[in-house]
């Protein structure tokens, strides 16, 4: 089967299938583009092998990112980890024969994530810096600086949020997460009230719940979809704001779902009620941030004990 054919089939079946998000497919269907560009649109599957993964690596690992700088392992596994999917789905469903084996394309090595999230003073240097000159806009960004810290969401459940989607007044509300499942989110005090100023002081009744300020041709429909606020101008606004606070190390939005759940095991959660509260489905992904916890037991036993 010609390799394009074998592409469209994985794709479909990443969306009808797997229910993949909009972010997943463009990031797949990136990297098999890449994979199609160096072996040809007539190259047929079998045809794959490590020598034409080799010419792959050299052409995707040659680019750099937006500073200029070579990719970290962390990106280039990005790339490598669609196209095993790929050659495991193409076996499955037997669409040529040989296909090269998926383990036999090795992930490089990386360094640990830091999952150590702000600290209280850096947060609360965050929260109090507020650059928008626009009084809605400063409550907006305050209000989503506030939600992405007490709710520890993803920053595409936020930006799918409606104002019908949130039960102020029981502090709670439901999201849709990774693999389509559904979870409790609950919002802090502080948080709602947040939010209770911010949509008293909007004039409209469109239905996202964070709009962006810009007025456009499509203003007329109803619901508001065209001013929805984008998951970009959510990093921008987070990742300025940050700088702006004077905070030395990457704010983005999941270093603030990284904040979330370091707060929640220093303060004692346990590490099941957090992996609930993150959407995790398996325990073993929330357990990354149980030694950031640990290091903290280690601080106090240093302090007390000599």
């Amino acid at each position: 089967m010609l390799i394009t054919e074998a592409k469209q089939k994985y794709v479909r079946y990443l969306k009808n299938v797997k229910n993949a998000s909009p972010y997943t497919l463009r990031n797949y269907e990136k990297s098999l583009n890449f994979l199609i560009e160096t072996i040809g649109e007539n190259a047929h599957l079998r045809d794959l092998n490590l020598n034409t993964i080799d010419d792959f690596q050299d052409f995707v690992f040659s680019k750099t990112n937006r500073k200029g700088q070579p990719l970290s392992s962390k990106t280039r596994n990005i790339y490598l980890i669609p196209i095993r999917s790929f050659l495991k789905f193409s076996i499955i469903r037997e669409l040529d024969d040989p296909i090269l084996a998926p383990e036999k394309l090795e992930l490089l090595k990386t360094l640990p994530s830091d999952v150590s999230g702000l600290s209280d003073e850096e947060l609360e240097r965050l929260r109090e810096t507020n650059p928008a000159k626009n009084k809605t806009i400063a409550l907006r960004d305050r209000t989503i600086v506030e939600m992405l810290f007490s709710t520890g969401l993803r920053i595409s459940e936020m930006c799918a949020l409606n104002r019908e989607n949130l039960n102020l007044k029981t502090g709670e509300f439901s999201v849709l997460g990774k693999g389509n499942k559904i979870r409790n989110v609950y919002i802090t005090p502080n948080c709602i009230r947040l939010l209770e100023a911010y949509l008293k002081e909007r004039e409209d009744d469109f239905h996202p719940l964070f709009i962006n300020a810009k007025e456009r041709a499509d203003q007329h429909l109803k619901n508001g979809e065209s001013r929805r606020l984008s998951r970009t101008a959510i990093e921008i606004m987070i990742r300025d704001r940050g700088r702006k606070a004077g905070i030395t190390k990457p704010v983005t939005p999941h270093k603030m779902r990284h904040t979330f759940a370091t707060k929640l095991l220093r303060n004692g959660a346990d590490i099941r009620s957090v992996q609930e509260l993150l959407g995790h489905a398996s325990i073993v992904t929330t357990q990354i941030y149980t030694h950031v916890a640990n290091a903290d037991l280690k601080n106090t036993h240093s302090k007390y004990l000599e």
